[in-house]
C-alpha cells in the first residue's frame, strides 16, 4: 500500500486538497469498472461522491460577506 509522505510545513487546505484529488481518482477508477467489478457498494460511492462534494465546498468557502442589492435603493 501507498502511503504519500506528508509535508508537515504545508497548510491543512493544502492536505485537505490532496484527499479531494485522491478520492476523485479513486471514483474515476471505479466508474470506470464493470458493475460486476467494482470494489466498493453502491452506497459507498455515493458516500465518496458526497464527501468530495463537501469537501470541496470547505476549501473552495469564502468568508467574504455577500451584500445582495437592495430593492429600497433602486
Amino acid at each position: 500500500m501507498f502511503y504519500p509522505e506528508i509535508n508537515w510545513k504545508k497548510n491543512e487546505y493544502h492536505h485537505l486538497q490532496e484527499v479531494v484529488d485522491l478520492l476523485k481518482a479513486i471514483q474515476e477508477r471505479e466508474s470506470k469498472r464493470h458493475q460486476m467489478d467494482e470494489h466498493l457498494t453502491p452506497h459507498t460511492a455515493d458516500v465518496v461522491l458526497e464527501v468530495i462534494g463537501m469537501l470541496e465546498d470547505e476549501i473552495d468557502y469564502d468568508p467574504s460577506p455577500r451584500y445582495e442589492p437592495s430593492l429600497a435603493g433602486i
